[in-house]
């Protein structure tokens, strides 16, 4: 099974945090959004998987750092997805179907034996804004052990914000019979959530369904997404089916699940900061766990969490921080607040307000 990932647009949804880095690279719990992924990724897979990788925004910044940390667990591929065109010196892109397209290449299209080579050859497709808090070996079982050509993960979501997902509509057997965009009336409450796994029939089935839509484009169209390609291969009788996650997902994509996703890693890992010993000073400090504390960080005069991620190289001095996730190389002295996200190399002076967000390389 090879592992697709879409990483290369600019999470806009995320501004200012990723005018310097992509959306996956924020840092959350000590790691980045990527590496809680990957590292789930590196627990079910063995390092001869191949893992796929959509870049553009930032693909330097990417490739180097997969390289760096991940080049001896999985066998990497680098696929460039080239800018529809720029806004303001900012790309922006065809949308998920494309960046899914782009990864045909890697899959060849032979006569395999039997249903199991079919479904041990597919693929594994992943949002890099999204962690399932289920393991993957949990979605994987269900792929294995169903008679089914592909599974797509989704949650319940109140029937009032259904029409703000992409839903889908399933049989008793829990087959998806229908899939819609963001519908205008009340379709079903199951949204889909993000991973999706193929055998390789389905795999290139969808393939070819979205690049007939990609082969429709005009200068006018609108991004091209997944769920009429997924529509078709129901459409096409391969089976699809829907599997519930039982604990849900953590969307990354906005600055608000940006906070709640910190608060539920900081508790599961049960990160405690006497437990980190990467040259952190604490002086004349009150640490309420959980929180996250990065190597060569000083805490001064402060009262920090609970819920607290503080990124490597670091100074807090006088302060009191709950709720909040802050960067690498910031600098705050005198700052009072909860629930606020703090970029990198900021330095702020004599605040007390909640709710703040401030990006990279801000002065107050």
């Amino acid at each position: 099974m090879k592992i697709i990932g879409p990483i290369a647009g600019i999470g806009s949804r995320l501004r200012p945090f990723t005018l310097s880095k992509p959306k996956a690279f924020l840092k959350v719990a000590g790691k980045t959004v990527l590496d809680h992924i990957l590292v789930k990724f590196r627990n079910t897979f063995d390092s001869d998987t191949e893992l796929i990788l959509i870049v553009g925004y930032k693909k330097r910044q990417i490739i180097d750092y997969i390289k760096t940390y991940y080049g001896d667990k999985f066998k990497l591929t680098f696929i460039e997805q080239i800018p529809r065109g720029y806004n303001e010196g900012n790309p922006y892109y065809w949308g998920l179907g494309e960046a899914v397209y782009l990864a045909h290449s890697r899959f060849q299209e032979s006569k395999l034996k039997n249903v199991e080579e079919d479904k041990r050859e597919g693929s594994l497709i992943f949002l890099s804004d999204m962690i399932p808090i289920d393991e993957f070996s949990y979605l994987l079982y269900k792929y294995w052990e169903s008679d089914v050509d592909g599974i797509i993960t989704v949650m319940k979501v109140p029937k009032e914000d259904a029409s703000s997902y992409g839903v889908v509509e399933i049989d008793d057997n829990n087959l998806i019979k229908q899939l819609v965009e963001k519908p205008k009336e009340f379709v079903s409450d199951l949204a889909i959530a993000g991973p999706y796994a193929f055998s390789n029939s389905a795999t290139h089935a969808l393939f070819k369904n979205i690049k007939k839509y990609l082969d429709q484009r005009t200068e006018d169209s609108k991004e091209v997404y997944m769920t009429e390609s997924l529509q078709d291969l129901v459409d096409q009788g391969y089976k699809i089916a829907a599997v519930e996650l039982k604990q849900g997902i953590l969307d990354f994509g906005r600055p608000s699940e940006l906070l709640r996703g910190n608060r539920y890693l900081l508790q599961q890992n049960s990160v405690r900061v006497e437990e980190q010993s990467q040259n952190i000073t604490i002086e004349r400090s009150y640490l309420k766990n959980p929180v996250y504390i990065g190597k060569n960080t000083k805490v001064i005069n402060s009262v920090i969490g609970p819920y607290v991620s503080i990124g490597d190289n670091s100074t807090i001095e006088n302060c009191i921080l709950e709720d909040c996730v802050i960067e690498e190389r910031a600098h705050l002295t005198n700052l009072i607040s909860e629930n606020s996200i703090i970029g990198s190399n900021v330095h702020i002076e004599n605040i007390s307000k909640d709710n703040l967000i401030i990006g990279d390389k801000s002065t107050y």
